[in-house]
């Protein structure tokens, strides 16, 4: 899947640099958790756990994602018009094959990850669609 991004309209953008602090809660069939960090301030971490949907143990993957709301736009300008967020991700550094708008919240959950590598990324959206560059990208290993 191909993404393509929303040029900005009369110079306004996003900062660009979401500050991203994703916690990554991991559950999986036996594994161990798994932990990374990246620069300016990414962490994640991890734990493991299985659940039973009546048919035997079946492993749950999942990442809990948190950041902090950018407050002004590249230009130093007052963010006024902030409408939401977009979680990117996929199974290798910056090949997202998968989005979710999560809406105006700073936060989300991304469940039903296979085993693996998975890197995250952020970005905002103001009211008429415009949308900032990836946060700064977190990847960690699943399972």
């Amino acid at each position: 899947m191909m993404k393509t991004h929303i040029k900005h309209k009369q110079g306004k953008i996003f900062i660009h640099s979401l500050i991203l602090v994703l916690l990554l809660i991991i559950s999986g069939c036996g594994g161990g958790g798994g932990s990374g960090s990246s620069g300016s301030g990414v962490t994640a971490s991890g734990e493991s756990g299985s659940s039973s949907d009546g048919s035997g143990s079946t492993a749950i993957s999942s990442a809990t994602l948190s950041w902090d709301a950018p407050t002004t736009n590249s230009d130093g300008t007052p963010l006024t018009d902030l409408a939401g967020y977009k979680v990117y991700y996929g199974t290798s550094s910056s090949n997202y094959t998968e989005s979710v708008d999560i809406g105006n919240t700073t936060g989300a959950v991304v469940d039903s990850l296979s085993p693996g590598t998975w890197c995250f990324a952020v970005t905002a959206y103001d009211t008429s669609g415009n949308e900032s560059d990836y946060s700064n990208e977190v990847c960690t290993s699943i399972g």
